[in-house]
């Protein structure tokens, strides 16, 4: 009765512009399984399969990057006799609950040099709100086992939870994109020691941002997570969130929650790129953690 989990995976091209409006070649990316439903290249929806999430083990939990779903699980073999045991025994697993998500949640990188703790622990709405909200979990999921246990899932939505937090984080209207450029970013970061946070950093190895907290548009935020990360570049939820013809590239390097890219990436050299970052258009493909 466990809930099946998912994990995901990319390839490295660049957009060729508005005169030459070719979809980027992902036909030949590893760690594919499967045939597209199309066959020009674009990561498009496949229909015949599932595909898995990016999960973060945590200790007492699990972390899912591509939902943004924080998971718990608790049990009580609590032992009292008589069948009153499973109520004892419900009462006992949830009262663990709570503080396993409060523990797990200050965790979670926001961003690359912030712990969702450090936002619970400043002064202010931002920090009550968050500590106040790390109560919103529900339970999910509810076993009996035939040796007398029980176990329960809960889960709190993270985007959610850090939503009013991003707001005060990120800064300005959301730009116009151009109908006529290209329509997302796929970072490929598989292979690396990267760290999933709500918003990762990408710079280039000259010391150059391309992608922080204060990058993002702050209206934007109220809708959508900053980044989808996904493990294989044909999730049909990549497509969703940056189109057909994204920038891609493919980061040489990874500390914590930052993402190191040559200068000379078509990330780091394509002048549309603040614009697609600041609308959010941005896909990490990256290994289970």
């Amino acid at each position: 009765m466990l809930m099946s989990v998912f994990l995901f995976a990319l390839g490295s091209s660049v957009f060729a512009g508005p005169a030459n409006r070719q979809k980027p070649d992902l036909s030949a990316a590893p760690g594919r399984l499967g045939e597209q439903d199309r066959k020009d290249g674009a990561p498009t929806k496949l229909a015949a399969r599932e595909f898995d999430n990016v999960l973060q083990q945590l200790p007492g939990g699990t972390m899912d990057w591509t939902s943004l779903r924080l998971r718990v699980d608790s049990r009580s073999d609590h032992q009292v006799g008589a069948w009153k045991d499973r109520r004892i025994q419900e009462q006992d697993a949830l009262d663990s609950i709570a503080p396993t998500v409060e523990r797990l949640l200050k965790r979670i990188l926001v961003t690359a040099d912030r712990t969702a703790g450090d936002l619970m622990e400043a002064s202010g709405a931002m920090g009550a709100g968050l500590s106040e909200r790390a109560h919103d979990w529900q339970v999910v999921e509810t076993r009996y086992h035939d040796d007398g246990g029980v176990e329960m899932s809960a889960e709190l939505d993270v985007r959610a939870w850090l939503q009013p937090a991003l707001t005060e984080l990120t800064a300005g209207p959301a730009p116009d994109t151009d109908p006529e450029g290209p329509t997302g970013v796929l970072i490929d970061a598989r292979g690396l020691p990267f760290v999933p946070g709500l918003v990762p950093t990408v710079q280039t190895d000259d010391g150059r941002t391309l992608v922080q907290v204060s990058t993002f548009a702050r209206e934007v935020g109220r809708r959508e997570a900053p980044v989808v990360y996904v493990t294989d570049p044909a999730d049909p939820r990549a497509a969703r969130r940056i189109g057909d013809h994204p920038i891609m590239g493919r980061a040489t390097e990874a500390a914590g929650a930052v993402l190191i890219v040559a200068p000379t990436s078509p990330l780091a050299s394509t002048p549309q790129l603040p614009v697609l970052v600041a609308n959010r258009r941005i896909v990490v493909v990256v290994d289970s953690q």
